[in-house]
């Protein structure tokens, strides 16, 4: 049976074993916030009324652990060890394989960790993963959601083509410890390759007056009573006008601009 097509913004989630649809991965929303995020309180400056925190939680999809993984350092002190739980009957699916350190040499990311020429280990991702062509997947750390022993790797996969994008892990810590099957490790965000802008333009200070009365926070769709909603309406307006009358787009930003 042929797999539907994708369409633009759709992605999919192949198992290689159908038991991991026990622990699937999901769709972030606005309605449905990591459960930390929801016991936060409303008050003034709190970030449950930052739009640009609750779009970043709202993004793409939340990749959780496929199985249990285990890290110790080894006795020379200088690689890790690791170990993980399969299934029964095996599937393979805690395959660790893994980049050593002279993959990158001293950077930014290895003077992070206590120690600093072990190598990454690459945690076999069981899930393929697809989107529509012309669209990648932007794999990201869970930046409100950080581990004092290992941080993940981010990259750029074109899942338009090749369905792999494996976890790899930054390991700063120098003790043994663990991750747990269903620990969140990864947000993908799916985008369109030709969205990426192709150069940076600056302008000058004489004309900060014309965008200092825009945007959220100032001028026309300031917010009333510290919420969002005029930011987010905003926003939906702008989107649907696009959709609609993409043809359109230069003079729907003219119109804009006048506002």
């Amino acid at each position: 049976m042929r797999k539907a097509k994708l369409k633009p913004g759709e992605i999919r989630f192949t198992p290689s074993d159908n038991r991991l649809m026990d622990c699937a991965p999901t769709v972030n929303t606005i309605g449905n916030p990591p459960t930390w995020f929801k016991r936060i309180g409303k008050h003034p400056g709190s970030i449950r009324r930052c739009a640009g925190t609750i779009d970043l939680l709202a993004a793409g999809v939340t990749l959780p652990l496929w199985t249990n993984y285990r890290f110790r350092p080894h006795e020379s002190g200088m690689f890790w060890e690791t170990g993980s739980d399969d299934f029964s009957p095996p599937a393979d699916i805690g395959q660790v394989q893994g980049f050593g350190f002279d993959s990158t040499g001293s950077c930014p990311m290895t003077a992070m960790r206590k120690i600093e020429e072990g190598q990454y280990p690459k945690l076999v991702n069981p899930w393929r993963i697809e989107t529509a062509p012309g669209w990648s997947t932007l794999l990201l750390p869970l930046y409100w959601e950080p581990n004092p022993n290992y941080s993940v790797v981010p990259a750029i996969v074109h899942t338009d083509y090749y369905h792999t994008a494996n976890i790899v892990l930054n390991i700063t810590a120098d003790s043994a410890f663990s991750i747990p099957f269903g620990t969140p490790v990864a947000q993908l965000i799916p985008f369109k390759r030709d969205s990426d802008f192709s150069a940076l333009q600056f302008a000058d200070e004489s004309d900060f007056k014309y965008v200092a009365t825009r945007g959220f926070g100032m001028g026309s769709i300031a917010p009333r009573g510290g919420t969002a909603g005029p930011y987010r309406r905003h926003g939906i307006t702008v989107d649907k006008a696009l959709a609609e009358c993409p043809e359109k787009h230069g003079i729907i930003n003219r119109v804009l601009r006048r506002r």
